[in-house]
């Protein structure tokens, strides 16, 4: 019994999603294997959080729509003339896109969708912890770049980081909910497949108990 409970731990640390990375299994192209790119900046995003460089934030927001925040990033690009462009954000943590033009602030950050009317010129791919951190002001975009827990790339359309990535879906709100429904079906999923593993690791051992006392009673 112990050993199966000690399997069974051992799967379960195995099983967590600690890449923090939503993208890297369902990179488009990736057939179901891991994105080399996207697990870079994973990876250091975790050992920036594991070495105290970033504070994890469980409760930060999503970027929207609000001009408060868009008229904040707006002053923030304006002390990095070098990124100071419209720019799609791509937080592989959640999965969710968006887009933000700083020539346009009160129109805040919008999701990507068929309807979206910005055209990036540049890409952000990093993680939201990451993202609220250079807003504000705790981690400089280009000490960002140097520790590798952010990428920024040209933008091209239907690409990310040189693959073939899916076209935006109709919903004008799916940059928003797509992380999060990901998220939140990713932990259902996990929860049953868990819940199953642990009834046969379990199940297996007390089974072939009694049918060893059974064995034994018919002996006798």
């Amino acid at each position: 019994m112990k050993a199966a409970l000690g399997m069974f731990a051992l799967f379960a640390a195995c099983w967590q999603p600690a890449t923090g990375c939503s993208l890297c299994t369902d990179f488009p192209g990736a057939s179901g294997t891991l994105s080399p790119r996207l697990l870079e900046i994973a990876s250091a995003i975790r050992h920036e959080l594991d070495s105290g460089g970033l504070e994890p934030n469980p409760a930060a927001p999503l970027p929207t729509s609000g001009r408060v925040l868009g008229y904040r990033m707006a002053s923030l690009l304006k002390r990095y003339p070098e990124w100071n462009e419209s720019l799609e954000l791509v937080l592989i943590d959640t999965g969710a896109r968006f887009r933000f033009d700083p020539r346009v602030p009160e129109s805040g950050f919008e999701g990507v969708s068929k309807k979206s009317v910005i055209r990036p010129v540049k890409r952000w791919v990093t993680g939201l912890d990451v993202f609220h951190a250079i807003l504000a002001g705790r981690m400089p975009i280009d000490t960002a770049e140097v520790r590798g827990v952010l990428v920024v790339e040209p933008w091209t359309e239907g690409e990310l980081l040189g693959v073939t990535m899916p076209g935006p879906v109709d919903s004008e709100e799916a940059g928003v909910g797509d992380g999060e429904e990901t998220v939140a079906e990713r932990g259902r999923t996990t929860t049953v497949v868990l819940l199953v593993v642990l009834i046969v690791l379990v199940g297996i051992p007390v089974l072939l108990v009694l049918g060893s006392r059974k064995g034994r009673v018919s002996l006798t």
